[in-house]
Order: structure tokens, then C-alpha cells, then sequence
């Protein structure tokens, strides 16, 4: 009795947290049900997709592909460049390193969509502009990874050829860099996936890509045409996909590569003609003033906006934001725990393909489609940033848990259905307690990534700190914007290292 009461109170604090959150944003089971219904009377009105549009969709489209290849492999090549100076074994200057790693914090922690509205005043409109910020997200992103691998990693070798006489670059680059190598590929495939969904909407700030002419249709509502647009991101996101897995089974292990050479060099004749067709910055159009008036009012926020307690001061609206980021991790959680489970070949076989199918659609829109969408539904304010962030958190979850899925022991479940149990209570018994571990880790990140979401829906109105920071932008108001993007870093930054302790938690375990 007394270890079940500790967990019948946590239950019900979270019950409390949850039912307050949906009270302040003004999400309810009415609400719900009726934006449901609306939004498949819209999705009603995409179909059958405009294909007279199909050439004007592909054009723009290879915009994107260009943004998010060339984006992800600067960002990896910078990452590599910085994950020396921001590793304590390597860089014994704390001070430096110490620098390294705020700056690649402040980077990660804003969101890619609020970094390219930046760069666009600063360096114009344009493709380049778009790639310049997907590359700025990949590096800090991988940086970030990287130097924590690295302090993951045995030091021994690195010390013991240290000793013989190698410097410690030398030591760390032919023992540490070699061993996370592999995992640093992965992870860069991965966000190449990720960058692809990013690249799509960088045109609603004006940096080019598909997301330009996706904004036009769904202002003219011409639903049909942005029907076309979005079959076609479907099929790239399906296509980038299953090379991302391809590609990562392959680092792993699991799956031999055939010809390789063949892979490598369709990969480099990629990379060439993405850096042949990428029109160069237009150095005419930048505005070396605007960076500065930028970066002087990022450094120096106005403090009447951070201590104050009014209601359009940054508490309250960092207080929305997290009500908002609560409710859509944990919708999503639920919804992609029953879509995993249901979408899973390892445990239904063949008839999980329908399961499949139907998260890579959900997977495949951008965020920032999704919060234009729900608005044309519920209209402007949280309700919609809730809804929002509930499908971009099932697509992500569904992944992880589905990938947690493969990799259990079935001798339990097996056990349990052959004994007779039917497939739910077999799950919850067999299934659920060995995928904990990663559910708990995978939903905080989650978190972490909704609460830089939730600044980019800002862009539409899906209510947070996000709407009063693109306007503050806009406005060239950069002390205010300053303001709510340091404490939006901030707690970012929260979220982000208690996913960090959360799996280095996990590694100890494992270890």
C-alpha cells in the first residue's frame, strides 16, 4: 500500500496538470470532435489533387531537396570541424570550449523556422538563405550529439596513445572520432529526413522552397493544387526515408550495401548538382546594418518583458507555450503508442501495412501545414498549436516506438498468446513494460522539440510565446524579441538536458 500511494498521487497531479492545461488553452472533447470533422471536410476538399499543377509543385520541390541535402551535409561537415573544440578531452581551455558549446545551445535551442526569418533580414530572401539556416540547425544538432558521444566514450586508447607521444587531437581523431563515427552518419541521415520536412515550409519566411507556393494555395484556397503539393512531399519524404533506413542498416550492420561505389557516387553527383544549381547569395541585398540593430537587440533584452507579470509579458507567454507543448506531447504520446502498436510488421505481420501508410502521411506534412490547416478549422489561438502539435507528435513518437518495437524480446508475448491471452492484455503485460524505457526518453525529447514548434507556429497564430515573437520581429522590435527568445532558450535548454540525464540514465543501465 504504501509504494502504491506515491504513484496514485503522481497520477493524480498529472490528471490536475492536464485538465488545467486544457482549461487555460480551451481544449475540450467537443472541440476535438468538431475540428476533426472539419478537418476531414477540408482534407474532403483536396481530393482528387490538382496534376495540372504537378510540373509547378515538382519545380519548387527540387528547391527543397536542395535546401535540405546541401543544409544537412554543411551542418555535418561544420559539426565535425567544431565537435573537437567543444569535447573537454580534446580542448583543455574551458573557457573556450565553454563558448562553443553556448553557442551551438543557443542555435539548437531556436526554432530552424525563427532562424531563417533572422537570416532573411540580415542576408535577404532566397534559396541560400534557407540552406544557410538548415545548415546552421544540422551543426548544432550534431554538434551537440557529438561531443556527447564523445564524453560517452572510452578514453583509454585516446590516453594510451596520448602517452606514447600523440598529441590529444591526434589520440581522440584515431580513437573516439573512429568509434562515434558510425552513430554520427546515423544520426545525420536521420536529420536529413527531419531537414526535409523543415525545408518545406522555409518559404512561408521567404526562403525559398516549396512551402512558397504551399502558402499561396492555402491562401487563395485552392485546396486542390495543395493537394498536388502534398502528395508530392509524400512521395519525398517516403523516397528520403527508405534511403535514410537503407542507409543507416547498412552503417549498422544489419543490411549489406551492394555496390557501393555505385551509392557513393550518386551521392557525390548529388551533392554536385545541388551545389551547380543553387544560385549564389545576392551580396547586393544584404544588410550588414540590420545585423547589427539583430544581434545588438538579442544581446540586450528588454527586462521590463522578462519580470514582469502582465499578461503579454514572457511568463505568461512562456506559460501558454508550455501548456500548450504538455497537452500535444501527451495527446500524441497516447495516439502514437496505440499507432505503433498497431502499425507494427513484428507484430502483425502484413496486416500493419494500412498502419504504416497512414503514419508516413501524417509524418510527412510540416508542422507549420498543419497549424494553417487546424486554424482554418478552430481558428487563431492555442486550441489550434494543441492539435497541431498532437500529429507532428504522433508521426515523430510512432517512429521511435515502432523502432523500440523491433528491437524487444517477443519470448513473453509469444508465451502470453499462446497461453490464450488476447493481443491487448498480451501487450500491456508483455510489451509496454520493456518499451518504458525508451518511452520516457523519447516523449521528453519530444517535449523539447514542441516547445521550439510551438514558437515557429507563431507564424500562423497557434497562440505561445511564438505569435508575440514574429511580431516583435516584424516589427523590429529586437530588445522585446530578444527577450522572449532568451527565456524561450532557456527553457529549451531545461527540457533538453533532462532528456540528456534521462538516457545517459538509459546507457548506464544498458552498460
Amino acid at each position: 500500500m504504501k509504494a502504491l500511494l506515491p504513484r496514485l498521487l503522481a497520477l493524480a497531479a498529472a490528471a490536475g496538470l492536464l485538465l488545467w492545461c486544457a482549461a487555460e488553452t480551451g481544449v475540450s472533447p467537443d472541440l476535438a470532435a468538431d475540428a476533426l470533422s472539419g478537418m476531414a471536410a477540408l482534407a474532403a476538399q483536396m481530393m482528387p489533387p490538382d496534376l495540372g499543377y504537378l510540373p509547378d509543385a515538382l519545380g519548387a520541390l527540387f528547391s527543397t531537396i536542395r535546401m535540405a541535402f546541401l543544409g544537412t551535409l554543411f551542418g555535418a561537415l561544420l559539426a565535425q570541424a567544431a565537435i573537437p573544440a567543444a569535447d573537454r578531452f580534446v580542448n583543455r581551455n574551458r573557457v573556450l570550449c565553454t563558448l562553443v558549446r553556448l553557442a551551438v545551445h543557443v542555435i539548437r535551442c531556436t526554432p530552424v523556422l525563427i532562424t531563417a526569418l533572422i537570416l532573411t533580414f540580415i542576408f535577404g530572401l532566397g534559396e541560400w538563405t534557407g540552406t544557410l539556416a538548415v545548415t546552421l540547425s544540422t551543426f548544432a544538432i550534431l554538434t551537440r550529439i557529438g561531443f556527447e558521444d564523445s564524453a560517452n566514450a572510452r578514453l583509454a586508447a585516446a590516453k594510451a596513445l596520448e602517452a606514447a607521444g600523440a598529441g590529444r587531437l591526434k589520440a581522440w581523431l584515431r580513437t573516439v572520432r573512429l568509434a562515434t563515427l558510425p552513430g554520427f552518419l546515423g544520426n545525420a541521415l536521420y536529420l536529413l529526413e527531419s531537414n526535409t520536412r523543415q525545408a518545406a515550409v522555409l518559404g512561408f519566411v521567404g526562403a525559398g522552397g516549396i512551402g512558397l507556393i504551399l502558402n499561396e494555395t492555402l491562401a487563395w484556397r485552392a485546396y486542390t493544387r495543395a493537394g498536388c503539393i502534398l502528395m508530392v512531399l509524400l512521395a519525398l519524404v517516403a523516397a528520403v526515408e527508405w534511403l535514410s533506413e537503407r542507409l543507416q542498416a547498412a552503417l549498422a550492420g544489419r543490411k549489406a550495401l551492394r555496390s557501393k561505389p555505385l551509392w557513393f557516387g550518386a551521392l557525390a553527383a548529388a551533392a554536385a548538382s545541388c551545389l551547380a544549381t543553387l544560385a549564389a547569395p545576392d551580396t547586393a541585398h544584404w544588410n550588414p546594418d540590420g545585423a547589427a540593430a539583430v544581434l545588438s537587440g538579442l544581446l540586450t533584452p528588454n527586462p521590463e518583458l522578462i519580470f514582469s507579470l502582465a499578461e503579454d509579458a514572457v511568463p505568461a507567454m512562456l506559460l501558454e507555450t508550455a501548456q500548450i507543448a504538455i497537452l500535444g506531447t501527451f495527446a500524441g504520446t497516447v495516439l502514437a503508442c496505440f499507432f505503433a502498436l498497431t502499425a507494427s510488421f513484428r507484430l502483425l505481420g502484413r496486416w500493419a501495412l494500412p498502419g504504416r501508410v497512414l503514419l508516413l502521411a501524417v509524418r510527412s506534412v510540416p508542422v507549420l501545414v498543419y497549424g494553417l490547416l487546424w486554424i482554418r478549422v478552430t481558428g487563431p489561438g492555442p486550441a489550434a498549436g494543441v492539435l497541431t502539435l498532437t500529429l507532428c507528435s504522433v508521426g515523430l513518437l510512432s517512429k521511435r516506438f515502432l523502432l523500440a518495437i523491433d528491437a524487444i524480446d517477443r519470448a513473453p508475448y509469444e508465451a502470453l498468446r499462446a497461453g490464450g491471452a488476447a493481443f491487448l492484455p498480451a501487450v500491456f503485460r508483455a510489451i509496454l513494460p520493456q518499451l518504458r524505457p525508451h518511452l520516457v526518453s523519447a516523449v521528453v525529447y519530444r517535449f523539447d522539440i514542441n516547445l521550439r514548434d510551438t514558437a515557429a507556429l507563431g507564424l500562423v497564430g497557434a497562440g505561445g510565446i511564438g505569435t508575440p515573437l514574429v511580431l516583435a520581429m516584424r516589427q523590429y522590435e529586437w530588445s522585446d524579441a530578444g527577450a522572449m527568445l532568451l527565456c524561450l532558450i532557456v527553457c529549451v535548454g531545461l527540457a533538453g538536458r533532462l532528456a540528456s540525464e534521462l538516457n545517459a540514465r538509459r546507457f548506464l543501465a544498458k552498460a
